[in-house]
């Protein structure tokens, strides 16, 4: 174990991912998917606690996108070179944050009702259509 360890990538990879896959958005959403006390999580966050094994492996069952190695060197468990890595993994590229709002409350534990969430999504689709697909600019003259 080490006391060296960087615990705000370690907080990024984790809620990052969690985003991504949709089944978290903060740490609290995150204790309620992997059953781990927001007080826990929040000591792991800040670095005043380094994660155990176990809620590494939680992590790793409950948030796609995680590997053991990554969680294990990121929370000061393993050393890169243990696992022939140059440098501790870096967190998922972010997205923009309301790209991340929208994700939220179009997905599966939205907190908005369903007629909210089609309103939500009839306006997206009306704003969106108006731009070319992905992979082809628009021209000037």
């Amino acid at each position: 174990m080490s006391s060296d360890w960087d615990h705000e990538r370690f907080r990024k990879y984790v809620i990052e991912h969690a985003k991504r896959a949709g089944v978290a958005h903060d740490q609290a959403s995150l204790a309620k998917v992997t059953g781990i006390d927001t007080g826990s999580l929040g000591r792991y966050f800040r670095g005043q606690v380094q994660p155990g094994e176990g809620n590494l492996e939680v992590i790793n069952q409950k948030v796609p996108g995680t590997t053991m190695k990554d969680l294990r060197v990121l929370a000061g468990r393993a050393k890169p070179s243990e696992y022939e890595m140059d440098a501790p993994p870096a967190p998922p590229a972010s997205q923009h944050p309301l790209a991340d709002k929208v994700s939220y409350l179009l997905g599966t534990n939205s907190p908005i009702d369903t007629a909210e969430q089609a309103l939500l999504t009839s306006l997206l689709e009306r704003v969106l259509d108006t731009y070319p697909a992905q992979g082809t600019r628009r021209r000037t003259a």
